[in-house]
């Protein structure tokens, strides 16, 4: 599949599964709150800094698939039109019975890709504009949870970033984001491309399977 000209590999089915599963958890069992396993670290390749490399934590998002884009980016807008001047509690009253229903099936989400929104001036984007080849680290280490997708787990996620500020992706992560943290101005989407998978628990670099 292809984006902008940037060519994307499929997510490990496996993966693409857990983010739907884990996303729909904490919607219907900690009201939106996010989960450690939709935080990745950002590694990108910064020189001056030792070794080489920063990290940078973030929250990611999924997109719909191409052909449901618009209609979700519509259906956020909308969403957010008619319930925000009843107050931001029924907005985001709103947009978590939403999301209970967004959250359904992988088959509904681009499966070559995973998002963000971040300040324009924020380090990583000024990293990512000069080196936009980055891997996400997925790490989970957690005892007696109920979230999906077991108590361990390590992933790299090699990508490659593109930073939008506007068109049909921006608009689709900035009026998610609007249901639940308002107008985030002076933002830019960024697009991470998916390259390659590792599991990397305890010093393996083993890929996982598309």
């Amino acid at each position: 599949m292809a984006r902008s000209g940037i060519s994307a590999r499929a997510l490990p089915a496996e993966f693409l599964e857990w983010q739907v599963k884990l996303r729909a958890w904490t919607v219907q069992e900690r009201k939106g709150v996010p989960h450690v396993g939709v935080a990745p670290l950002v590694l990108v390749k910064q020189p001056g800094v030792e070794p080489g490399a920063s990290a940078h934590s973030i929250v990611c998002g999924l997109l719909p698939r191409p052909d449901l884009l618009e209609t979700k980016t519509k259906e956020f807008r909308a969403l957010y039109e008619s319930a925000s001047p009843e107050g931001s509690q029924v907005l985001y009253d709103r947009g978590l019975a939403y999301l209970r229903r967004y959250y359904a099936t992988t088959e509904d989400f681009d499966p070559g890709s995973v998002t963000t929104l971040l300040s324009e001036d924020s380090a990583l984007v000024k990293s990512l504009r000069a080196a936009p080849d980055c891997a996400l680290v997925f790490h989970v280490f957690e005892i007696g949870t109920d979230a999906p997708g077991g108590a361990m787990r390590t992933q790299q996620i090699c990508c490659r970033a593109e930073i939008l500020k506007d068109g049909p992706v921006y608009e689709n992560v900035w009026w998610h984001n609007a249901l639940f943290h308002g107008f985030a101005d002076g933002s830019v989407v960024v697009h991470f491309h998916h390259q390659r998978s590792l599991d990397t628990r305890f010093g393996q670099l083993e890929p996982l399977r598309d």
